[in-house]
Formats: structure tokens, C-alpha cells, sequence
């Protein structure tokens, strides 16, 4: 979040964020910054407001600063709630995406993400920084154990009729995503498979390795996986 917080205190406000498919219309770099708030209150109030009902707190998001001098404190101010929220045990309950209702759930999701807005935000000012490995193998567990299951039972994507493996080159880690025996397998780093079942590197991305049945893997991959 500081790394975030930087960009925004010296990029370019109206500068384009390369991707952004979950949200409806393009958006900038100021617009980013009051959805990354938006976020951390949203989490917040998952761990801390949650009444153990189906549905999640109130999420409709409170008017944020356009001052950049304003949007950076208000953007603190969310920041440091997050954090308080979060510093709770794991096992605390909490609402939550098709996932066991707790604040693990949460203290894993939003470290991702913003970890993910961090390279966005970056990206506007020239080449980002790498992601952490071990944030980054966390984040493609997220997006293959629940955010993909989750597309597929709320009828936003087709379910995987092959099985595609990723192995993580830097830190070891392997995972597969469908039924059956892999017909296909890609290799990176974890940071940037998980760039690239977000969206952020193409799936034919150089720094990216297929062997295998790559039009079935392509097929099963081609989403949406993550909201």
C-alpha cells in the first residue's frame, strides 16, 4: 500500500491504467486510487460488520476526494482501517466469496489485490516492480481454487472440459486447473502467472513457456477466471 501510495502522491492523476476489466469504463490512475479505497473499507467492514447473514455489509462506496492531497489522506485513512480490521485471527468469522467464512480469507484476497494494484499504478510511470513469490503463489491458488469455481458456478464461465498445469519456476510450486490429466502445461514465474490469469501479461507473454495441447489450454483459460 505505501508503493501504491507513492504513485499516486507523484504520478500522473489522469494517466490510463493499461487493464482494468473489472471495471465497466476506462479509468485512471485518481480513479484507481478511490476503487483501491473503496476496497480496503469494503474488506473492512467484511471482517469487522459481518452480522453472519448470506450477504456482505452495505458495500456502496462513500464519496472520495478529488484533491490528490485529500485523496492521499482519505486513501491512508482506509489503508490504516484495513489493517486494524485485519489483525485478527484467522479463523475469525467474516463474509466472504463462495469460501470458508473467515478473516483468513480477507487478510490473503487483499494483500493480493492490492499487491496487483501496486503493478498497475506502477506500470503508468514505466516498468513495474516484480511481485513477491510467495504473495504471488498465494494469488494464483486464490484465483484457481475460488475465484475461477466461483465464475463458473454463478454462470460467467464454462467448466474446464481439460485439465492445464502452471508451475511456478522460481519458487517450485505447481498447480492444475481442470479434470483429468494435463494436456497442456505453462511455465513462469509465479508473479507473472498470476499476471497473466489476471489479465496483465497475454497468454502468449514471452516470459511465458507452453508445451503441450495449447489451444485446449487456451480454451479453458480464456475466462473469465477472476471478476
Amino acid at each position: 500500500m505505501d508503493a501504491f501510495r507513492e504513485c499516486v502522491a507523484t504520478g500522473d492523476l489522469g494517466a490510463s491504467i493499461a487493464y482494468r476489466e473489472e471495471f465497466a469504463e476506462p479509468i485512471d490512475l485518481a480513479g484507481l486510487a478511490r476503487a483501491v479505497g473503496h476496497s480496503n473499507l469494503f474488506t473492512a467492514a467484511c471482517v469487522t460488520e459481518w452480522t453472519g447473514g448470506d450477504t456482505p455489509p452495505d458495500g456502496a462506496p462513500p464519496l472520495a476526494p478529488q484533491d490528490r492531497g485529500e485523496l492521499l489522506k482519505w486513501l491512508e485513512g482506509t489503508a490504516e482501517l484495513l489493517v486494524m480490521s485485519l489483525d485478527v485471527d484467522p479463523s475469525t468469522p467474516a463474509w466472504g466469496h463462495f469460501t470458508p467464512p473467515n478473516a483468513g480469507y480477507w487478510q490473503r484476497s487483499i494483500a493480493v489485490e492490492t499487491m496487483l494494484h501496486r503493478w498497475d499504478a506502477q506500470r503508468t510511470a514505466g516498468d513495474p516492480a516484480p511481485l513477491d513469490p510467495d504473495l504471488a503463489v498465494a494469488g494464483v491458488s486464490e484465483v484457481l481454487d475460488v475465484l475461477a469455481p466461483k465464475m463458473v458456478g454463478v454462470g460467467k464461465a464454462w467448466p474446464p472440459d481439460a485439465c492445464v498445469k502452471f508451475n511456478a519456476d522460481d519458487t517450485g510450486d505447481w498447480w492444475i486447473y481442470g479434470p483429468g490429466d494435463p494436456v497442456a502445461e505453462v511455465r513462469g514465474t509465479a508473479g507473472n502467472l498470476l499476471l497473466m490469469l489476471w489479465g496483465r501479461l497475454t497468454k502468449d507473454h514471452p516470459s511465458l513457456v507452453w508445451q503441450g495441447d495449447r489451444t485446449s489450454a487456451l480454451s479453458v483459460l480464456k475466462g473469465p477466471l477472476t471478476y
